[in-house]
């Protein structure tokens, strides 16, 4: 237990790009399967930064991911040089009673989205952003489940094995008894990503696959 291995891997991932199955993929569920091995994903430039100098400061072996349609992105950054996100505090962006909808990276701005459209229609969807894949703040997603009694994990990532699946199944074993419906998974169809535009598009979960969800759910 002496044996440190303080090393930062920053990886672009991510489809919407056209850039076929090679590097469209979200590989985070395969790092997040190897214990000890830190997986980091922000969604915004104040976390990107916060999370990697926090990064850079472990002591552990640290994955940090980021999606390619994100580089564009342009938000709010601290001038603190010191300033650090902490790993395993997910953030609740937006306060919710009706659903929850436990999601990170770009998917965030995907339920964002979905979350203005629910408004309308009288839903008021809670989104949890949770920045880290490892360590995971389950204790946040608890907290707003049980207050909100649905769920919707949206990911970019496979459905099948994917990091929603880990975090849909801790979802049941630890608040089961305050589910008012099955806990819903919105995610990349199970195939390689296709380079056809239109057919990627249809791989990749979406703001409007989020809003059905949401109201099958309510």
């Amino acid at each position: 237990g002496k044996a440190t291995v303080p090393v930062v891997i920053r990886a672009p991932q991510g489809g919407g790009h056209q850039l076929g199955a090679q590097h469209s993929q979200s590989l985070e569920a395969y790092f997040l399967h190897c214990p000890g091995l830190r997986v980091v994903i922000p969604a915004t430039p104040a976390d990107a930064k916060g999370l990697l100098k926090t990064a850079i400061r472990q002591v552990d072996p640290v994955m940090f991911l980021e999606h390619e349609s994100l580089y564009g992105v342009k938000g709010e950054v601290p001038e603190d040089p010191e300033y650090m996100v902490p790993f395993g505090k997910a953030n609740v962006i937006r306060e919710g009673k009706d659903v929850t909808i436990v999601t990170y990276s770009k998917c965030v701005y995907d339920a964002i989205a979905a979350a203005e459209v629910l408004e309308n229609s009288g839903i008021d969807a809670e989104i949890v952003d949770l920045r880290t894949l490892n360590p995971l703040d389950m204790d946040t997603v608890i907290a707003s489940v049980k207050k909100t009694g649905r769920a919707i994990v949206a990911y970019e990532g496979w459905r099948t094995g994917g990091a929603g699946a880990e975090i849909a199944a801790q979802i049941h074993e630890a608040a089961f008894d305050s589910l008012d419906a099955p806990v819903v998974r919105v995610a990349a169809l199970d195939s390689p990503m296709p380079y056809n535009k239109h057919l990627e598009h249809a791989s990749l979960p979406s703001a409007g696959d989020i809003v059905k969800a949401a109201e099958q759910l309510t």
